[in-house]
């Protein structure tokens, strides 16, 4: 039966084993050829034996860290959700400070108004305006300002919306997982407000169509304030969030600082256990049925968080959660990420498989992602390729012995090829997207470390992170820490997995 039972779960397994983050359905071979043996991963007993936790009684205020060279952004937010109805009234003020007196025009990302009926937008006021004139179609919100004086004075915004979540989707091959919404056990909170997008450099918003494949999202940085309070449980409810949460009974508050994103998962049937490394708290919250594979989580996620704040510098969030997805998807969010429990499934003991490798390519989006944003859906291997580099360094720091399965199991089963530097629009299909974007971005990464030597590239990436701090960063800004060392601009390396070169 255990036989049987393994085989439909990796047919069930319609999505991305060979990436960290969204992707459509598709099924991919497991690789058959022989692999060194696999270690079994040694969880630290005071992992193991950590309590779960039922409540979180702390707050955590990070100090605000570097602003990007544009507007600021902050966010309040209060949210009344009605957990057994599935939906939340939302109260939310925006200020938005040293916005250029020249744009006109305000854009919002509103992604859950892409869901039928997903969003009932009741009133827009912009200081004492009311707002009565304004588009929403898709997931874009957009009206005229008002005549603004040359002061700097910030502009604020005050929204008030009821949200009707989505159930999530069985696995589908037409169709990317979808991680916002509810299912019988967990209902996820993600792009689940309205946000400002960045603006380029000609002051146009930077908003793309949203995608078949990958992200197409680009967050600036902001502060949030969030109080949220649950109503319509009849059943005691664990809730992960992208901060630490002050709690009175069932209203939540929190506050993140200089973050991309803030996420929310909650379920009746959570377990948590909790690990620290470098400063950083991990919390991974798994179904109760998962405790096994969770405690190997927490210790992977550990290992990661002290290798990561090692060569690419501190995360400026002190806290970490890791929620066991219920859909088949891994993919992050600032403070919070999601891992498939197809993953925690077919979990064997072992180190050799997707648990661990994901578990750690979504916890160096923490960095590049969110400490280092960049255009997720014009340039993806900034984020992407760099998250995938980042499992084969935590193979050779902790199992590097399993470098050569990495390579094999990861990477050359699959043949990739492809330029690497395109948008996920240029792409005819997922497993193109994920071959070029993933698996050859970590091929060039490498060849490039070889090529600099492993000090010179870890130096380059620490300056990375120094210098694109809470912006969104491109391609030239990541060259331009590479100036300085042997072979720049390799051309001919460059060459062989750029399709645009300088």
């Amino acid at each position: 039966m255990r036989s049987y039972l393994l085989i439909i779960a990796l047919a069930s397994m319609l999505v991305i084993v060979a990436s960290g983050c969204s992707g459509p359905a598709t099924v991919d071979p497991t690789p058959t050829e022989a692999f060194p043996e696999s270690p079994t991963i040694e969880i630290p007993s005071e992992v193991a034996e950590t309590p779960t936790p039922t409540v979180e009684a702390t707050e955590v205020i990070t100090p605000a860290q570097e602003a990007p060279d544009t507007y600021h952004l902050s966010y309040d937010i209060t949210a009344w959700l009605d957990y057994s109805q599935k939906t939340a009234e939302i109260e939310q003020g925006i200020t938005i400070t040293l916005l250029p007196t020249d744009i006109r025009t305000l854009v919002m990302v509103v992604e859950p108004n892409r869901y039928p009926n997903g969003m009932v937008l009741n009133r827009i006021d912009v200081g004492q305006l009311r707002i009565e004139n304004y588009s929403l179609t898709g997931n874009q919100l957009q009206f005229d300002l008002p005549e603004r004086s040359q002061s700097p004075d910030p502009l604020q915004i005050q929204l008030n919306y009821t949200l009707h979540l989505p159930a999530i989707p069985p696995p589908s091959e037409m169709f990317k997982p979808q991680p916002y919404g509810y299912t019988d056990r967990q209902l996820n909170l993600v792009d689940w407000y309205a946000f400002i997008p960045p603006l380029d450099e000609q002051n146009e918003w930077i908003v793309h169509k949203p995608p078949i494949f990958g992200e197409s999202l680009v967050y600036p940085a902001a502060d949030f304030t969030v109080d949220l309070e649950i109503t319509g449980n009849n059943v005691p409810l664990t809730v992960a969030a992208s901060s630490a949460a002050v709690r009175t009974e069932n209203r939540y508050q929190y506050r993140l600082t200089q973050a991309r994103t803030f996420a929310v998962s909650m379920s009746p049937d959570y377990e948590v256990l909790v690990n620290e490394a470098a400063g950083v708290t991990v919390k991974a919250y798994a179904f109760q049925n998962s405790r096994i594979p969770n405690q190997a989580v927490v210790a992977y996620a550990a290992q990661a968080a002290a290798l990561y704040t090692e060569i690419f510098g501190p995360l400026p969030h002190q806290e970490v959660s890791i929620v066991q997805a219920d859909f088949l998807d891994g993919m992050e969010f600032d403070g919070l990420y999601f891992v498939s429990k197809g993953f925690y499934d077919l979990f064997d003991g072992s180190l050799n498989g997707y648990l661990s490798l994901i578990t750690v390519h979504e916890m160096a989006h923490q960095w590049w992602f969110g400490v280092v944003g960049n255009d997720q859906a014009l340039e993806p291997w900034l984020d992407e390729g760099l998250a995938t580099f980042a499992e084969l360094q935590y193979l050779e720091r902790y199992y590097p012995d399993q470098v050569d399965w990495w390579w094999a199991y990861r990477v050359n089963f699959y043949q990739p090829d492809g330029y690497i530097d395109q948008s996920i629009y240029d792409y005819p299909s997922y497993i193109a997207y994920r071959n070029s974007v993933y698996l050859r971005s970590a091929k060039f990464l490498y060849e490039l470390r070889e090529q600099v030597g492993v000090e010179g590239f870890n130096d380059a990436l620490r300056r990375y992170r120094e210098k694109e701090n809470r912006k969104i960063s491109d391609a030239d800004a990541f060259w331009s820490v590479f100036e300085s060392l042997p072979g720049y601009p390799f051309s001919e390396l460059r060459g062989g997995y750029f399709k645009n070169l300088p």
